[in-house]
């Protein structure tokens, strides 16, 4: 085997050692990410529920919210009739004047 032959031979085997060792880099990396990403899925998953809780607790006192508030309303439509049906009679005013003028 001639020089020429053996060098050739020589560049053939550092670079099949290279394309070994940077494909070694890229599955680590690449192990690497799927864990950061599972690590990821699991924080969303976590704080989705979290979430979910909290909307579910929000939920829950908006609508005792609201039932208290038609409570009172209805508590002070029982006590004042006539002022009732005089605001409602104004809503109506005001609301059929700003639909009249679009």
């Amino acid at each position: 085997m001639s020089n020429a032959s053996r060098d050739v031979r020589n560049s053939i085997d550092d670079a099949t050692e290279a394309a070994g060792k940077v494909a070694g880099k890229i599955s680590d990396g690449l192990d690497e990410a799927a864990r950061s990403a599972s690590r990821f899925g699991e924080r969303l998953r976590s704080n989705g529920a979290a979430l979910q809780d909290e909307l579910s607790a929000a939920g829950e006192r908006f609508g005792d919210g609201a039932k208290r508030l038609g409570d009172v309303a209805a508590e002070q439509i029982r006590a004042h009739p006539l002022a009732a049906f005089g605001i409602a009679v104004a809503v109506g005013v005001v609301a059929s004047r700003l639909l009249r003028r679009r």
